[in-house]
């Protein structure tokens, strides 16, 4: 049986917030890339992934969030992860992922440390 994955988009200023449900493996993870792509192309540089859904990742899933980040990056934007589940913080840890990307507890924190990247940047 496949997995479903769902995933909506809100929009912030500049930044999307994607909110991610279900699994995210090898069934998924090209779609996640894909609409990750996309929601940062509409919405500006910046993204929040709101992983409070998500009650499975593997390691295509890491991959597509690493890519994201990378690709952010190269765009002058940043990447914040909000609200991971249990499950989803372990598999940070564990691979020391939640030392690359910034992990917060929710949405709105994501949004605010997105916000000071960006003009901590711009004052520099």
């Amino acid at each position: 049986m496949p997995t479903q994955l769902s995933l909506t988009t809100t929009t912030h200023e500049s930044a999307a917030v994607v909110s991610v449900g279900g699994e995210v493996d090898l069934g998924t993870a090209g779609e996640l890339s894909d609409y990750l792509i996309a929601a940062m192309q509409q919405a500006g540089p910046h993204l929040v992934v709101d992983l409070s859904g998500v009650s499975f990742m593997d390691s295509t899933g890491l991959k597509v969030l690493l890519a994201s980040n990378k690709r952010v990056h190269l765009v002058g934007g940043h990447l914040a992860l909000a609200a991971p589940g249990r499950s989803v913080r372990k598999v940070l840890a564990v691979t020391g992922l939640d030392q690359t990307f910034v992990v917060c507890d929710s949405v709105d924190n994501a949004l605010a440390t997105v916000v000071a990247d960006t003009a901590q940047a711009a004052a520099e």
